[in-house]
């Protein structure tokens, strides 16, 4: 930090190029270890929070590639995951490229990212999503990117824990307690915005709304599936079968779930309706042993084992 500014004498210091000129980046990078998130150090330092997650990258960035030319550093700094920037680096010469082409090809970049979100996902990332968004998760769209984030309860908090450090490189901020009048508190993590998550977004909602639809469901895997159930999977004790309280969709996609269960795994679900307003999936006790026997090993954590009606000990 240069001498004669302190953080103190201003309200909130934004923009990169201010950040620069105030403050050594390397220094920046050192007291953020400091902190458990961007926004605690931001709010600190007083330093808008997005201008500072860009500083930090940056200087990560020039950590990396200490001969990298200044007027490369911003468009870099549009990677925000390091194992993007990583691959990405892999693909093209960023020390030798001209500027120009090096703004070209990230906008490449995102458009293949966009179409195949694999290059930057693994199968079980890829399965956490899309099993999360069959349940409760949601994904939002905003300036074109979309953040993911899943909110559980407190006997689930273990579970969310799991998924939060799955997807932990594409996050910058701790799980938090949600707090919601007349509700119990309720665990969640976001991701960032990103347009990996873009597919995933449009696959699930259209005009805004999450539909299901058969391109969805035959992305499920075994362990996509029983992230499913372990979302909105319910085990009845006494008649020993298993429900999905798959509420908030339509009869009509209630109908082809069931298809999907018939056609895919041999299992033929019941329709119901309860409260004169909501539909959920049942299955026959035989059938939920054939459930069970496909989803049991992908289970993921012992705490999660009372959705398929055995106990964690």
């Amino acid at each position: 930090m240069t001498a004669d500014y302190k953080a103190t004498n201003i309200k909130v210091l934004k923009g990169l190029e201010a950040i620069r000129q105030n403050y050594d980046l390397k220094y920046l990078l050192e007291e953020s270890k400091k902190y458990k998130s961007i926004k605690e150090f931001s709010k600190n330092i007083n330093i808008e929070e997005r201008s500072l997650g860009r500083a930090l990258r940056e200087a990560k960035l020039i950590q990396k590639y200490p001969n990298i030319h200044k007027s490369k550093a911003e468009p870099l700094n549009h990677f925000r995951i390091e194992k993007e920037l990583n691959l990405f680096s892999k693909q093209h010469d960023i020390q030798n490229i001209k500027v120009r082409d090096l703004k070209r090809k990230i906008k490449l970049w995102d458009k293949k990212i966009e179409k195949n979100p694999r290059i930057l996902l693994s199968q079980l990332q890829e399965d956490l999503v899309i099993g999360s968004l069959m349940g409760d998760a949601n994904a939002r769209k905003r300036w074109g990117l979309t953040y993911f984030r899943c909110s559980h309860s407190e006997k689930q908090r273990l579970y969310l824990k799991w998924k939060y450090h799955l997807l932990i490189e594409f996050t910058k901020s701790n799980i938090h307690i949600s707090l919601k009048k007349d509700s119990n508190p309720m665990y969640e993590f976001q991701t960032l915005s990103h347009v990996v998550f873009n597919s995933y977004h449009d696959l699930f909602y259209k005009q805004g709304k999450k539909e299901i639809t058969k391109e969805i469901l035959n992305l499920l895997t075994p362990r996509a599936l029983a992230i499913w159930i372990c979302d909105d999977g319910s085990f009845c004790n006494n008649l020993k079968y298993i429900i999905l309280c798959t509420n908030s969709y339509s009869y009509e996609e209630h109908i082809v779930m069931k298809e999907y269960f018939q056609n895919k795994w041999k299992v033929n679900p019941t329709i119901g309706f309860r409260d004169n307003k909501y539909y959920y999936l049942r299955f026959t006790v035989a059938d939920t042993k054939k459930l069970i026997s496909i989803i049991q090993k992908f289970i993921p954590l012992k705490e999660m084992l009372y959705k398929i009606g055995e106990k964690n000990d």
